[in-house]
């Protein structure tokens, strides 16, 4: 009896992790088309910690639906005390990058860009990705797209729920039809 019990949570979880593993393996590897403008923007970001170090062409896709078939850009915060970049909008969002993540440099000599937006791309219907991963997180799932022959990300795409994500994902028929408006399989 006491093994039945040891193993019966075990079991509950395997469960949940079968819904996402299943979308997950469903998504990774195939091959999409474009059907509505995709945006990323390219920028270099300074380490907080040691400002001389830049990582630089660093990529984060903008693009963002919801089930209802809504979408909007954003750019995910790099400061946990700062908010998200969101608009309708994806040359504003360049526009909001440049103004928010200016602070001042060590010793107060002067101002420094900690996230230095280089340019706005935008990826045209036609397009071909390849899907390179599926992230699945707590309300949202991001599809991170390359082009065929490049490791290098291009692009997400971002569908995001107003509620969590059930254990099972029983939200994957959302989920596909969200990503229907921007891309269709190959």
């Amino acid at each position: 009896m006491l093994c039945i019990a040891l193993t019966a949570p075990v079991s509950l979880h395997a469960g949940d992790r079968a819904g996402k593993k299943a979308f997950q393996d469903s998504w990774e590897g195939r091959t999409v088309v474009v059907q509505r403008m995709l945006y990323s923007v390219v920028f270099d970001e300074r380490s907080r910690h040691l400002p001389i170090v830049k990582r630089k062409s660093r990529v984060s896709g903008l693009t963002v639906v919801t089930p209802a078939g809504m979408y909007y850009y954003q750019f995910d915060s790099r400061r946990e005390e700062e908010d998200d970049i969101i608009d309708k909008d994806p040359e504003r969002i360049v526009t909001k990058m440049r103004n928010q993540y200016i602070r001042t440099s060590h010793l107060d000599n002067g101002s420094v860009q900690d996230i230095e937006p280089l340019m706005l791309v935008r990826y045209s219907p036609g397009v071909v990705f390849n899907v390179k991963k599926v992230q699945i997180d707590r309300d949202r799932v991001r599809l991170f797209f390359n082009k065929a022959g490049e490791d290098d990300l291009a692009t997400t795409l971002t569908v995001k729920f107003p509620t969590p994500l059930s254990n099972e994902l029983t939200e994957s028929a959302l989920i596909d039809s969200a990503l229907a408006r921007f891309i269709a399989t190959k």
